[in-house]
């Protein structure tokens, strides 16, 4: 099978791509920095150059392909994300990057095409369970989300196999926000917010990027859950992030703060967000290998 990835060097994308070089698939991987295309031919990919923005190109890249992989993202460093501009970048690749690859790959005839959304489109549901059936309510930073999502259906609707999988938030040694959490958990700050009682959805980046490769394998056309076992409490993820640093307590920062510094389209991250794995699990057989951050931050070191 002959595998198309854009994002390949990103946090989710490297693992992905490795992972189906050592599981025998042929990978061809979007570059636009030599530097990158070292790192993909060192786990084995073949680095093609290529825009998003651009559908000659992409064509090009998508000729006697079998699925597409669309995991690139240009998320904002914590420090810019609330800078006017700073996600524009990022919803033209949702938007414009994603429609152009859909077109390409029904022109060029890609069977698949799998794009890695995001659960906090969710509503704040309480103490409910939320899935893909939860209509949503995104911020309008999220809103692009949703329109690369729609994207996915339309190639759907072509007759193809479209597949959109929703995830939580990243989490491991290689996510920059977790390096951020435990940086500031050292000076006994959780960067946590919302009531102690809302859950937080979150994946382990290994087993987000299993879960990519289970859809590719095994799963129907849809939209899928992905997140682990057992969302925590918010209370409860501040006590896991407490004990990885070796402190007895951390001091979470009020929900009027997250308003205050970073505006109203950021207040998605005080929702309460218990959301379901089941249909994934049932459809795939995909299992984390860390089933809730209670497991995940015993696992990570402390940051010099």
């Amino acid at each position: 099978m002959k595998i198309f990835i854009t994002g390949a060097t990103g946090v989710l994308g490297r693992v992905v791509a490795r992972l189906l070089v050592d599981g025998g698939y042929q990978v061809h991987a979007l570059v636009r920095s030599a530097g990158n295309e070292t790192q993909l031919r060192e786990i084995g990919a073949e680095p093609f150059a290529a825009n998003l923005f651009d559908r000659s190109s992409l064509r090009e890249a998508l000729m006697g392909r079998d699925a597409v992989l669309h995991l690139a993202t240009h998320i904002p460093p914590a420090k810019d994300a609330t800078r006017p501009g700073a996600w524009r970048e990022n919803d033209r690749i949702r938007r414009e990057g994603t429609r152009n690859l859909v077109d390409s790959a029904i022109e060029c005839g890609v069977t698949t095409f799998i794009y890695p959304g995001i659960v906090f489109v969710y509503p704040d549901g309480g103490a409910n369970w939320l899935d893909a059936s939860t209509p949503p309510a995104p911020t309008s930073i999220l809103q692009s989300s949703l329109d690369a999502e729609a994207e996915v259906v339309r190639f759907t609707g072509a007759g193809h196999r479209g597949i959109v999988l929703r995830m939580g938030g990243f989490y491991g040694p290689t996510a920059s926000n977790t390096i951020d959490m435990l940086r500031s958990a050292r000076y006994r700050i959780a960067p946590i917010f919302g009531r102690n009682t809302a859950y937080q959805p979150l994946i382990w980046v290994d087993d987000a990027a299993l879960a990519v490769v289970d859809a590719l394998r095994k799963a129907s056309a849809g939209i899928y859950d992905v997140v682990d076992d057992e969302p925590l409490q918010k209370r409860e993820l501040a006590s896991a992030l407490a004990h990885a640093v070796v402190r007895r307590r951390l001091v979470r920062p009020p929900r009027f703060f997250l308003w205050l510094f970073a505006g109203k389209n950021f207040m998605f991250l005080a929702r309460s967000q218990r959301v379901s794995n089941r249909k994934f699990k049932a459809e795939t057989g995909w299992n984390p290998m860390v089933p809730s951050a209670r497991e995940g931050f015993k696992l990570l070191s402390i940051p010099p």
